[in-house]
């Protein structure tokens, strides 16, 4: 298996922009999270309506960037990250048990 995929190559309409280690690109002087999976590659970004961009790795669809947000949309339409909530379990209240002898 290669150590690297070989180059990915869009189309000429695409602007294409390289992933950093923090997983982000440059879009306009300011940041925009794409993914760290994709750090060290090229992603490319085709234009569908004024301030909107589709991402691309590759033939793969990452989403949908909202220049007004500088976020990406995801395949659902979210442009927030689902945050991970605490279980239920730290939330609960333990009464403590104690062991009786039992006669």
């Amino acid at each position: 298996m290669p150590d690297k995929i070989p180059p990915l190559e869009y189309p000429d309409r695409f602007e294409v922009r390289y992933v950093a280690t923090n997983g982000g690109i440059r879009w306009n002087t300011r940041w925009v999270n794409v993914s760290i999976v994709c750090a060290g590659e090229y992603v490319g970004l085709e234009e569908i309506d004024d301030g909107v961009w589709n991402v691309f790795f590759g033939p793969l669809k990452l989403g949908r960037l909202h220049e007004r947000h500088m976020k990406i949309e995801d395949a659902f339409g979210r442009l927030h990250r689902h945050q991970n909530k605490k279980s239920k379990s730290k939330n609960r209240t333990e009464i403590p048990t104690t062991n009786t002898p039992s006669n």
